[in-house]
């Protein structure tokens, strides 16, 4: 069905377009096509821990310029689970909210099948707990990283909007703040760079 609604939209902008260009008998500037994806899924992998974490079904909302071959929009990530192992006896499980700053921007040219998107973020890490003891949050509130991340996803499949298209790119853990005492273990435990996350977008 949301491939159908973006064969729609794509259709419709362009007829709009050429009644523009007839109407006033010089090209008419199009707008930027709204192409949404509303079932993402994909994998970040953890450099420290060696650890995938899966990412649950989320959304980004785009809209694409041709006439610039710009992106502009939003990702709207759910909250990562990532189970660890504490000096490879204790099982401790976090759970992670991906904050934006700011929106999504990116290039794409349809012509070579590229399509590159940069986002910035802010980990939070909301729980915490030894999965011996669930109910016992490790974390105090306000428990993130100290600076944001910046992820820059380029393709590694065609571009086609109207078939899934895969993205891959690598970001950088900063050390953690507002941890309470697990604050120095979480920044030895996931901190650092080389990080990679792997969405795709249908």
């Amino acid at each position: 069905m949301h491939h159908l609604r973006r064969t729609i939209m794509l259709a419709t902008t362009a007829l709009l377009g050429a009644a523009a260009t007839l109407a006033v008998g010089a090209p008419a500037q199009a707008a930027p096509i709204p192409i949404n994806f509303n079932n993402v899924t994909g994998t970040t992998h953890l450099a420290k821990p060696n650890v995938d974490v899966p990412v649950p079904t989320s959304s980004v909302q785009t809209q694409i310029d041709l006439e610039t071959n710009t992106v502009t929009g939003s990702a709207n990530l759910a909250d990562l689970t990532a189970k660890l192992k504490l000096a490879n006896l204790l099982g401790v499980t976090s759970t992670v909210k991906i904050v934006p700053v700011g929106g999504l921007t990116g290039t794409i040219d349809l012509g070579a099948s590229k399509l590159s998107t940069t986002t910035t973020f802010t980990l939070q890490v909301v729980n915490v707990h030894a999965d011996a003891a669930p109910k016992i949050n490790l974390v105090k509130k306000g428990c993130r990283t100290a600076k944001p991340s910046t992820l820059t996803l380029n393709n590694t499949t065609p571009v086609d909007l109207f078939k899934p298209i895969t993205m891959q790119g690598t970001y950088t853990i900063p050390r953690f703040t507002g941890c309470g005492a697990l604050t120095p273990l979480l920044t030895l435990l996931l901190s650092g760079p080389n990080n990679t996350m792997t969405l795709n977008l249908q």
